[in-house]
C-alpha cells in the first residue's frame, strides 16, 4: 500500500467526555481514506518528534476535515496534544489498516469497548450517509454512563438509518433508570440475545488489547465462528 503524507493544522478540539477529546484538522481537500482506517500523526514536542497512530473517527463523507478521538492520559503524547492550539501545524501519514467495512457482506456486527468505538463510528456514519442497506448491529461497552462516546451521533444516525442498531452495556455499575442499557461485559450470551443471527454475520471487534483478545476468543471458542468471519483491531498504545 502506498502511503501519502500531508502537512496541515489543527482547526478544532471537541470535548466528548471528561476524558475523551476529538481533534479536527484541515484536510487540505486531499485526505482520502476508507471507513475504519487509521493514520499516523507526527508532533513536534520539546525538541523531538513524537509519532502515534489514530483511527479516523469521522467518515469519508464528512468533508473539509479529518478527525481522531483519544482518551487523554498522563502520557507524553497526551501532554503534547493538550498543548496543541488551533493553527498549530502537524504532519500525517495515511491511510493505513484493513479494519474496513463499506457494506459487504450485507450483515455485520460490531463489538467495541471504550475508545475502540472511533473507527466504528466512522463506518456507521459512512453507511448512513451513503444510504447503504447493510444491516449493522453494534454492541458497545463502557465502565460508566459518562464514558460512552458519540451517543448523540448514533441516535441521529439510527433515526435516519433503520438498518443500524446500538446496544449499550455498562461494566462497572448499574445504569440509571432512564437509560436503556445492559450491565456486564460483552459475552456469548449477550451476543446470542442481541444478535440472534450471529452465525450469518461478519464481526468487527475493536478496543483495548485485552478486551479484543477476549472477545475474539469468545467468538471462536463459544460461538464457533470461523476466523474468516472475524476482523479485529486493538488500540494498543492509543
Amino acid at each position: 500500500m502506498k502511503f501519502q503524507e500531508l502537512e496541515t493544522e489543527l482547526s478544532e478540539k471537541i470535548e466528548r467526555t471528561r476524558e475523551v477529546t476529538s481533534f479536527r484538522f484541515d484536510d487540505r481537500d486531499g485526505v482520502s481514506f476508507r471507513p475504519g482506517q487509521f493514520f499516523q500523526l507526527f508532533l513536534d514536542w520539546q525538541e523531538e518528534e513524537l509519532a502515534h497512530w489514530f483511527s479516523f473517527s469521522n467518515s469519508p463523507t464528512e468533508k473539509g476535515y479529518f478527525e481522531f478521538t483519544k482518551k487523554m492520559s498522563g502520557s507524553e503524547y497526551s501532554d503534547a496534544l493538550r498543548a496543541l492550539k488551533p493553527g498549530d501545524r502537524v504532519r500525517v501519514k495515511y491511510p493505513m489498516g484493513k479494519f474496513i467495512y463499506e457494506g459487504e457482506p450485507t450483515r455485520a456486527a460490531f463489538l467495541s469497548g471504550g475508545i475502540g468505538i472511533t473507527p466504528i463510528r466512522s463506518i456507521c456514519r459512512w453507511l448512513t450517509d451513503t444510504g447503504s442497506e447493510a444491516d449493522a448491529r453494534v454492541l458497545y461497552s463502557a465502565r460508566t454512563p459518562g464514558d460512552f462516546v458519540f451517543l448523540d451521533d448514533f441516535e441521529e444516525m439510527m433515526e435516519r438509518n433503520p438498518n443500524l442498531s446500538l446496544v449499550l452495556t455498562l461494566t462497572d455499575q448499574d445504569p440509571p433508570e432512564e437509560m436503556d442499557c445492559r450491565t456486564g461485559r460483552i459475552c456469548s450470551e449477550m451476543v446470542r440475545e442481541e444478535i440472534p443471527d450471529y452465525r450469518d454475520r461478519t464481526f468487527f471487534v475493536c478496543g483495548p488489547p485485552g478486551m479484543v483478545a477476549g472477545m475474539v476468543g469468545m467468538l471462536k471458542e463459544e460461538l464457533h465462528l470461523p476466523p474468516a468471519q472475524i476482523i479485529s483491531e486493538d488500540f494498543k498504545g492509543y
